[in-house]
């Protein structure tokens, strides 16, 4: 008697980019860390009195990355692992 395989729980990495938190596939979160390292603060000002937008540069982006274990991750509907969200459906 043969057993279904299962499909292995995707690696997850756990990312932070300046004071914000995100969780999702290693090899994309490895795409993001690698993009963001480059990256720096900046602001948005605008100068009522000569009318114009202005973006301040400030330190380079904080960037953190870390490898989770399937195990370590808890979803709020009790699943070990996230569900991809279904493909959108064509309506006729």
């Amino acid at each position: 008697m043969s057993r279904a395989t299962t499909k292995p729980a995707p690696q997850m990495a756990y990312i932070t980019i300046g004071h914000s938190d995100f969780l999702l596939d290693a090899s994309k979160a490895m795409k993001v860390a690698e993009l963001m390292q480059h990256a720096v603060d900046a602001k948005w000002d605008y100068y009522r009195s000569e009318g114009k937008d202005t973006y301040i540069a400030g330190d380079p982006a904080r960037v953190e990355f870390r490898l989770v274990r399937a195990a370590q991750v808890r979803m709020p509907q009790g699943d070990i692992t996230p569900v991809p969200p279904a493909r959108p459906r064509l309506l006729r």
